[in-house]
């Protein structure tokens, strides 16, 4: 129990010092109150990690472009905004209000400054097909209807992709042979 509470602390540890980079000074303030009080005064902290990270093995390169990348960001961004109002909603504590309030804020600008609205309008076309009825016979017959123009959109697509990373393997392996 205790090697877990302390590998817990360091990859916490690790992560906080890696990512401080570009947090401005009041997000700093207002993060180290919020985990002065969320974390380090919790009174069960190995109920606080089990080993698994939230979003962090989400956000590993698993091989997704800077596009799918950004995409994902977008997600993982709103669920910190849901999460943060929730605990707002929560807490009766006016300073932590403020805090999760400021770090909401430097969330929206953080969104607002580095995605795209193109991006925003993907998420919600996203969430719009997670939100279909397959058993819904309108939805089949849509579906059925559009198959094929879609399945030849996606082939299209996924030859662009393939090509792309064979024109990139091998830009790789021309400059790995001149060097």
């Amino acid at each position: 129990m205790m090697t877990l509470s302390w590998r817990t602390y360091f990859v916490l540890f690790g992560m906080m010092v890696c990512s401080e980079a570009f947090l401005p000074e009041n997000i700093k303030e207002s993060f180290e109150h919020l985990n002065n009080h969320y974390v380090r005064k919790n009174p069960n902290p190995d109920k606080l990690y089990d080993g698994h990270s939230l979003f962090l093995d989400k956000m590993k390169d698993k091989g997704f472009e800077e596009g799918e990348q950004k995409i994902l960001m977008i997600f993982i961004l709103d669920v910190y905004n849901k999460i943060f109002n929730q605990m707002e909603n929560e807490t009766q504590d006016e300073n932590l209000k403020h805090d999760l309030h400021e770090v909401k804020e430097e969330i929206n600008k953080l969104r607002k400054g580095y995605f795209s609205d193109k991006h925003d309008n993907i998420k919600k076309y996203l969430t719009e097909l997670l939100a279909l009825k397959e058993n819904d016979p309108r939805i089949q017959s849509k579906a059925i209807f559009e198959l094929k123009t879609v399945y030849n959109k996606a082939s299209i697509l996924g030859t662009s992709s393939a090509n792309n990373r064979r024109r990139r393997r091998h830009a790789k392996h021309s400059k790995r042979q001149r060097s």
